[in-house]
């Protein structure tokens, strides 16, 4: 039998305690990146990461389950603790292997079953649970396993096995930490799993070598007893109360599983709106994670140490659950009202950095500071209750290795319906405010009713806590925020929807300059200002100019559905589909239509704005005839499908190939995007478009170092060698259009002209002013070879070495990047008439192209002035360009700046608006409206309260003077003699 913990040399009691440590570590690596593993096949959809996370903690609850049943037969606990360390790190060195093996069984679940949700969905666990099935059991059993090494005797079981979880949470916070900012960025996936294994390895061979020092002549198992000896052992030694409290122990620690993972899922969602810079990172998930593990590891630390002075701990249990549930009230609270905030003194103390707008150590810290604020007590008092339960469980029916098994699982099944019922249920329909609160409430009243159970507490202070808890409920209900949307109005903005899906929390704003914004998670992602929408069509307008007989296409991304109604003007698709990952995108579509043009349509909202009722429509098709909760949805065009899915996984499964495909993507920095960017993704769009077909990619500049940029394009080039690169410069846009064919890009001048003559497609280009074929042609910047010099010693950004999701936060959105990255392109610029197949065919085309191609660089010059709001020179570049190009709509808009006008409309007392205006129509001899904005600026000062008289009087003082200019230039010499005048008389 295994020697008494008392017995156990200290030497080696440590040694064991920090073997737990160190695999606490290794097990959130592995956690870490099988995560990744499997959503980079099954895509990021929130039913692949919750039957991911089902598998996983699956796995646990089963290990613990078996190596409850098997431990109180075991005598040598260290040679089987360590057999289990080295199995899990062998099979997670072939999870990679099986993944690729496993491939054509995905792919035929996926053909056969992905229109069936409830078949695929349980194949799809099957599938991933077997694969994860050896490590995770073989990790769920080692707590059980070594919780009877530790604590062979019931005595001190609470300080045992709760030092036992404190410092396995520890390695986990560890673990986790070093994996999201060190290990991952710095050594890749594949080396980080490399160190996770040798950590597991090197515990299970100390396992080994030190239990030949204290077990070495003793047997591994016990004579097997007979079963009914055992359960008359069993029933002789547990009472009846006992088995009572112990049921009642085990339900309530369901309940904190379920009620934990449910909270950790909410908070993450709601915070992710309080984050300064990192929002919803990589970097601000793995601060969130840290910071939960965090509280937990300091709570069973703290317990640990106190846990066997408590005589009562049943009922300290108890009321730790209300406690939870209190603060899990008050979280609410501080998610409204003072995460928000909170550290913008901080900010304001540190210069930003000019070019990449933040300064990276004060973003990390916002999301710890923060993160903590919101979750930190809850937590703390969930790792206050594990010693506690560990200590009632093996106080009242014994075996310290099969209770905390049983414990361990109950907690990890809750755990596993906690995550599917937050995800799938709770806040789509509640939700997360009130996610938080119900979460709360269950976990407050458990706790009273274990006080009200509770044959120690006297009759009144039952009642008394259980009264407690109905008002504290009542009080914070009542007490609610009315608003419960985490995303708020703001000076310069409205919220006119918001709706916090299953997978993300999706909202529309308006500005003050009439312009509307989609949102997911905080993050925009497409809307209806003219920088956007030449976003959404030349995704579009761009291949299907270029090309010569596409016939299918894919658009990555609904976003605001631009691009998908760009593409129903070519009557030549036969198919045009659209896959999205958030069907919360599509709901808030009826507020976008002067992007989509109702591509698809909402009944109730189109007859509100139409009076028409949709069934009278002929055309009119069902959006999604297979799925009842789409009712009412339809869409305008038979050819136009939407696919919910991750883009992703439906070209990994899929077979379909396509014309075209087109990657519309916020910026990589967030959520998963960069997986859109990395060599596999571009190489499936390879392999899914057809030999003439063409893949297109938005590429943004902002928020990217020169290296992440170049990152990027080099990614891109490994697959597609004979990329090209197209910056549409009719708006200062901050991004480029890589374009990549199996071979080279060759356009037909015959087909480009024809087609951007149709009226439907000229009225959508003439939208954004490049309806003129030569315009858009000579968006070309660069490609090939050109850009070798630019490349060379990239980095490539791959499964493996995801540089992109790691480099892409630490680099702030700002102008400078922009107009930075888009110099080093132009610097390698090429002549557009090189992508010309038959340039003999038009000569006068030709011409004027080249003429386009050089009033270019004084686009681009007055683009870089607008940006860093130096607006008369960038009027000046406007107008060296159009006296190249008198002809080029885009710089007539340019230079009317529309943006200055809107900004007037809806803040009349805008001065710096005003004057730039004035100023602009003056350099442009618009005589008479510069006079007419002068004279309102006049009016408007009457109505403004300057701090200083100073200030008026220098500002008055401008307007006059640059009137009597005008009148002098115009040749009314009296109204200039009469404001010189009055500007003499100022003081």
């Amino acid at each position: 039998m295994t020697k008494p913990s008392s017995a156990i040399n200290k030497n080696i009691g440590l040694a064991v305690y920090l073997l737990f440590l160190a695999t606490g570590a290794s097990g959130l690596v592995y956690q870490v990146v099988w995560q990744r593993y499997l959503l980079n096949i099954f895509g990021s959809t929130i039913y692949s990461i919750s039957t991911v996370l089902a598998a996983f903690m699956g796995g646990l609850a089963l290990g613990s389950v078996l190596m409850g049943a098997l431990v109180p037969r075991i005598r040598r606990c260290l040679p089987i603790y360590g057999l289990l360390e080295i199995v899990v790190g062998i099979s997670a060195l072939l999870i990679p292997f099986m993944l690729s093996m496993m491939d054509p069984v995905f792919t035929w679940s996926y053909q056969t079953f992905g229109s069936q949700f409830t078949m695929f969905s349980l194949l799809r666990f099957v599938m991933i649970f077997i694969i994860l099935l050896i490590p995770t059991t073989m990790m769920g059993a080692t707590l059980p396993l070594l919780s009877k090494f530790v604590s062979p005797e019931s005595a001190g079981a609470g300080l045992r096995v709760g030092l036992l979880y404190a410092l396995n949470t520890w390695g986990a916070v560890a673990g986790t930490f070093l994996t999201g900012f060190y290990f991952i960025p710095q050594w890749g996936v594949s080396h980080t799993v490399w160190f996770a294994v040798s950590i597991n390895l090197i515990c299970g061979l100390l396992a080994f070598l030190i239990s030949r020092k204290i077990e070495k002549n003793i047997p591994l198992f016990a004579p097997k007893e007979p079963a009914a000896a055992t359960a008359n052992a069993t029933s002789t030694n547990v009472t009846s109360q006992a088995r009572h409290n112990a049921m009642w122990i085990l339900a309530a620690y369901t309940i904190s599983g379920f009620a934990a993972l449910g909270l950790e899922v909410a908070w993450t969602r709601a915070l992710v709106f309080s984050f300064e810079f990192l929002k919803n990172t990589t970097y601000a998930f793995t601060g969130m994670l840290t910071t939960f593990l965090i509280g937990l590891a300091i709570g069973s630390a703290l317990m640990t140490f106190i846990v066997e002075r408590i005589r009562r701990p049943f009922q300290v249990f108890a009321i730790l659950q209300i406690i939870i549930g209190m603060s899990a009230f008050v979280s609410v609270f501080i998610l409204f009202y003072v995460t928000p905030t909170c550290t913008d003194n901080l900010f304001s103390q540190f210069d930003t950095d000019s070019a990449a707008g933040i300064v990276w150590s004060l973003s990390v810290l916002d999301v710890f500071i923060k993160t903590a604020l919101s979750m930190f007590l809850p937590t703390f008092c969930m790792g206050l209750a594990f010693p506690l339960a560990v200590k009632t469980i093996v106080d009242e029916i014994g075996e310290p290795g099969k209770s905390v098994a049983r414990l361990y699982a109950y907690n990890t099944v809750g755990s596993i319906l906690g995550s599917f019922s937050v995800g799938f249920i709770l806040l789509p329909i509640l939700g997360i405010c009130k996610t938080i609160f119900l979460l709360g409430a269950l976990q407050l009243f458990m706790g009273a009713i274990l006080i009200y159970i509770s044959r120690q507490t006297e009759q009144i202070r039952r009642i008394t806590w259980i009264t407690i808890a109905v008002l504290i409920t009542v009080v914070c209900f009542v007490r609610l925020p009315k608003q419960t949307n985490f995303q708020q109005d703001t000076k310069l903005e409205k919220i006119i929807y918001y709706k916090e899906g299953p997978l993300a929390t999706v909202s529309v704003g308006e500005n003050s300059l009439g312009y509307r914004m989609i949102y997911v998670d905080n993050v925009g992602v497409a809307g209806t200002d003219p920088m956007l929408l030449t976003d959404q069509k030349s995704l579009a307008h761009v291949p299907m100019l270029l090309l010569e007989k596409p016939e299918s296409v894919l658009t990555v991304g609904f976003g605001s559905g631009g691009a998908s109604y760009s593409y129903t003007l070519y009557p030549e698709l036969k198919d045009i589909h659209c896959v999205e990952i958030t069907k919360t995108v599509i709901e808030a579509s009826p507020y976008l239509v002067d992007s989509h043009r109702d591509v698809v349509m909402q009944e109730d909202m189109y007859r509100a704005r139409t009076g028409i009722d949709l069934k009278t429509i002929s055309g009119s098709l069902p959006l999604f005839a297979d799925k009842k909760n789409w009712d009412g949805w339809y869409k305008s065009d038979p050819r136009y499908k939407i696919i919910l899915d991750d883009a992703r996984s439906y070209l990994h499964f899929s077979e379909k190939k396509y014309d075209v495909i087109a990657t519309d993507c916020t910026d990589l920095r967030y959520k998963s995007n960069a997986n859109l960017y990395d060599l596999e993704y571009f190489q499936l769009c390879h392999d899914r478009i057809t030999d003439d077909g063409m893949v297109v990619v938005w590429m943004p500049m902002g928020g990217l170092s020169p290296a992440a940029f170049n990152c990027a394009l080099y990614t891109f080039q490994k697959v597609f060698p004979e990329m090209e690169v197209f910056f549409m410069n009719n708006q200062p846009t901050h991004y480029v259009l890589l374009l990549g064919k199996k071979g080279p890009v060759k356009v037909n001048l015959d087909i480009l002209k024809e087609r951007i003559k149709r009226p439907a497609v000229a009225r959508d280009l003439e939208e954004i002013q490049l309806a003129q074929p030569e315009k858009l042609l000579s968006c070309f910047v660069t490609g090939r070879d050109a850009l070798n010099s630019l490349l060379e010693g990239s980095e490539v950004n791959t499964g493996d070495n995801p540089y992109l999701e790691f480099e892409s936060p630490r680099f702030g959105i700002a102008d400078a990047p922009v107009l930075n990255n888009l110099d080093s392109l132009f610097q390698r610029r090429e002549n557009p008439s090189r992508l010309v197949a038959n340039p003999q065919s038009d000569v006068d085309f030709m011409s004027r192209l080249q003429k386009y191609y050089d009033a270019a660089p004084f686009v681009i010059a007055g683009h870089r002035a607008y940006r860093e709001l130096r607006l008369g020179e960038s009027c000046e570049q406007y107008m060296k360009a159009k006296e190249i190009t008198p002809d080029d709509a885009s710089l007539a808009e340019l230079l009317n700046y529309d943006e200055l006008q809107r900004r007037i409309k809806g803040r009349p007392y805008d001065m710096w608006a005003r004057l730039q205006l004035a100023s602009a129509y003056t350099q442009q001899h618009r005589d008479q409206e510069a006079v007419t904005e002068y004279m309102q600026a006049l009016d408007v000062m009457k109505d403004l309260k300057y701090a200083e008289k100073s200030e008026e009087t220098k500002d008055k003082k401008e307007i006059l003077s640059n009137l009597v200019t005008l009148y002098y230039r115009n040749g009314q010499a009296d109204k200039a003699k009469e404001l010189q005048t009055k500007i003499d008389a100022l003081k």
